[in-house]
């Protein structure tokens, strides 16, 4: 029986900015609370319930959105619901500005869905990851498609919930092993295939609440888990449509994740 891992809880965004700094730049991720008000989580989390698909039937959801039956995932790409767009909070805007030491940030204006239904396999650990492997993108590792990237959680989530499996500090082995050979893995396909024998410490599992934001480094090590929880595992993604970003992570149909 897997056994349950060390659980990490939200810094509040209070906490002074020097802590929230230093807690991102060593760990890789940092999991946030008090950056959405209460108002607009529960009214994003209520409509995502009422979005194809969120009943488990998966006959429901049709291009282009997606169903992935081995995680009982559900992806609804593109959405411009305001309600879920006014998630991107002044606050989010300002911390991700913060973190990435950058101003004048420009604003997502799409979303993509990651919900997780009650999954019929038994709960495993996840093989680790990093973001932005597929090979016919050939992302190169640096630098990188991305510097920064984002989940927001829209429901309270518990153990074996769905909540991420992190490896703090992670980014930093990573870094190295591309940078040891930067001819082998140029590419960000070629140095996933090495992320699983890294000795990346101990992992935690993120256990958000509704509203809080997790954001995290290029190069951080990941796991996407089941949800095996009645209830459904809610999470956005910011999209955006213009060239910038486009340029960077582009994903389909002329929109890419977010990238300031």
């Amino acid at each position: 029986m897997t056994m349950n891992l060390p659980a990490l809880t939200a810094t509040p965004a209070d906490a002074p900015i020097e802590h929230i700094r230093l807690q991102y730049a060593n760990d890789g991720f940092l999991l946030l609370s008090g950056l959405i008000d209460e108002a607009t989580s529960r009214s994003a989390s209520e409509l995502l319930l009422q979005l194809p698909g969120m009943d488990a039937n998966s006959a429901a959801i049709a291009p282009p959105d997606l169903y992935n039956a081995q995680r009982e995932l559900v992806e609804h790409y593109a959405r411009q619901d305001e309600v879920l767009l006014s998630c991107f909070s002044d606050a989010f805007i300002d911390m991700t500005g913060l973190l990435v030491d950058q101003i004048d940030l420009h604003r997502p204006n799409g979303v993509q869905t990651q919900n997780l239904l009650t999954a019929s396999t038994a709960w495993t650990q996840p093989s680790p990851h990093i973001d932005g492997i597929p090979k016919e993108n050939r992302h190169r590792t640096f630098p990188g498609p991305y510097q920064i990237a984002f989940i927001i959680y829209l429901s309270d989530i518990e153990c074996r919930g769905g909540g991420t499996i992190g490896w703090p500090g992670s980014q930093h082995k990573v870094r190295g092993k591309a940078q040891s050979d930067l001819l082998q893995y140029e590419y960000l396909f070629d140095l996933n295939k090495e992320v699983p024998d890294l000795d990346l410490g101990e992992p935690v599992e993120l256990l958000p609440k509704r509203g809080d934001i997790l954001f995290f480094q290029h190069l951080w090590v990941h796991g996407a888990t089941f949800n095996i929880r009645p209830e459904p595992r809610l999470a956005i993604r910011p999209l955006c449509s213009c060239s910038a970003c486009n340029a960077r992570w582009y994903k389909r149909d002329g929109w890419s994740f977010w990238q300031p």
